[in-house]
């Protein structure tokens, strides 16, 4: 069978999903990932331009405020960033693709709508893969593209069901096993080998620009007698923290699933490939939200009893140290995040999703 997965070009967007490409291969299907710059190369199957070249997610961005200077930042430009303004620059994109291809199947990241717009003009089902917790609010996102809200061709739902929203799922919702990807790399050589705990924060591959929010989690985690290892981004700059103690160790990228297996604690911004990493790997979270779908996600692993939250206006001096102090030594966190990762663990995983994705439930 050919499939086609379609992803923006984005990491929390694409990875998610590269376990499931992994799996489809393994299988036998003929598979092809539909993505843009800078993930053409080095992908578990052949990639393909899903978005046109001269189109970043950033470009988007701009363009739906200058589309619509009455929205600020929030759900409802969300809705019109991916339903009206991504979804017009994909759709023409992969309707080409589909034409040429002809794939008997399309699984698109669940904000890449212009992929569902796309394989329904094509005649192709199209499953929606989430990345994260399922909010209703998505539904706004397909209805402003002209989709099916509904998601008829089928959910697939990496989160765990003591996590995930209290909110009726899709209607054709499956459970995934959500497993970490990134390229292959290199530890950090002193993570291995250190005697002490190890603290690990991140705030991911978007960080919104939070510099400050940065060094005062770095600073303030530092202050305990922890190794701190932090990433800042492919594209940070590690420069930009300026001074840091000698028990903190600054990194621009590393192989997150391995890091997870070697800390005992990770403070983060709240992404949902880092929340849910961290959740499997049975460990506590502390989150500090800079945007986007953080806030909620900082929601469900607080109401879960898996860690803590602070929003940027609680952040007061000395707040974080005592989240990161707590959560070194609070056992119903950690007893928690380890009931967790028993669910996440019983999950389907890719490959047993892989073996019964062309396999249609009942109502597709």
């Amino acid at each position: 069978m050919k499939i086609v997965f379609a992803s923006l070009p984005a990491y929390g967007h694409l990875y998610p999903m590269l376990p499931l490409v992994s799996a489809c291969a393994a299988a036998g299907h003929d598979v092809t990932v539909a993505t843009g710059e800078p993930f053409l190369d080095g992908l578990p199957a052949p990639a393909v331009r899903g978005i046109p070249a001269d189109v970043s997610l950033r470009d988007i961005e701009q363009e739906t405020f200058r589309n619509h200077p009455e929205l600020s930042p929030g759900p409802e430009f969300a809705a019109y960033m991916f339903g009206e303004t991504t979804a017009r620059h994909v759709a023409p994109e992969l309707r080409g693709l589909f034409a040429e291809l002809r794939p008997d199947l399309v699984v698109y990241e669940v904000t890449n709508i212009g992929a569902a717009v796309a394989a329904a003009a094509a005649g192709v089902r199209a499953v929606a893969f989430g990345l994260g917790l399922w909010n209703p609010i998505l539904a706004s996102f397909y209805t402003i593209a002209g989709a099916d809200p509904t998601l008829p061709g089928g959910y697939l739902d990496p989160m765990p069901p003591s996590v995930q929203n209290r909110v009726p799922l899709p209607a054709n919702s499956r459970p995934v096993r959500s497993v970490a990807w990134a390229p292959a790399g290199p530890l950090p050589a002193w993570l291995t080998a250190s005697p002490r705990r190890t603290v690990y924060v991140t705030l991911g591959t978007v960080a919104f620009g939070a510099v400050e929010v940065l060094r005062q989690a770095v600073l303030e985690t530092a202050a305990h007698d922890v190794e701190v290892l932090v990433a800042v981004g492919p594209d940070g700059d590690p420069a930009l923290l300026g001074v840091v103690p000698a028990n903190v160790h600054l990194e621009k990228f590393v192989p997150q699933a391995e890091v997870l297996r070697h800390v005992d604690l990770v403070v983060h911004h709240g992404g949902a490939g880092t929340m849910l990493g961290t959740l499997a790997a049975g460990l506590p979270q502390l989150i500090l939200p800079q945007g986007a779908d953080q806030p909620f996600n900082a929601a469900a692993v607080e109401r879960a009893g898996a860690g803590r939250a602070l929003a940027n206006d609680a952040q007061t001096p000395g707040a974080i140290e005592e989240a990161v102090g707590a959560l070194l030594t609070e056992d119903p966190a950690r007893l928690a995040a380890r009931r967790i990762a028993t669910e996440i663990a019983a999950m389907p995983s890719p490959a047993e999703v892989a073996a019964t994705l062309l396999v249609r439930l009942p109502g597709i």
